[in-house]
């Protein structure tokens, strides 16, 4: 039960950091401030034995920093956003990814459900 509440509060407010998101500034910095650490959150319940929580908040996030966030996306960024910076955020958001993924190949509940 504990696992569920967690995943869903992932998935809430990986939902809520969209709004920010389009606000220019320093709004789209606080939704990945958002963003991320929901993205972490969601990587515990994969100890459930379901991966559906970590990616659905993985798909949500990577939404909201590829193609939303202003400073971030990948088409029609903001001009002042240096490419360090989105690189290193992307980057993040990639091995976070892979880390959850091998994490989750890992944990014996989670491949009965996966193959």
């Amino acid at each position: 039960m504990f696992y569920k509440v967690l995943g869903w509060v992932a998935i809430v407010f990986s939902i809520l950091a969209l709004a920010p998101s389009v606000v220019p500034g320093g709004m789209s910095v606080l939704a990945l401030y958002i963003v991320i650490p929901s993205l972490i959150v969601s990587i515990i319940t994969i100890e459930s034995g379901s991966v559906f929580y970590f990616k659905s908040t993985a798909i949500i996030s990577a939404i909201g920093i590829f193609i939303v966030n202003d400073g971030l996306r990948l088409y029609g960024s903001l001009a002042k956003s240096p490419l360090i910076y989105k690189l290193s955020v992307y980057s993040i958001f990639i091995i976070i990814c892979l880390l959850a993924s091998f994490y989750a190949k890992k944990h014996p509940s989670v491949i009965k459900s996966i193959g």
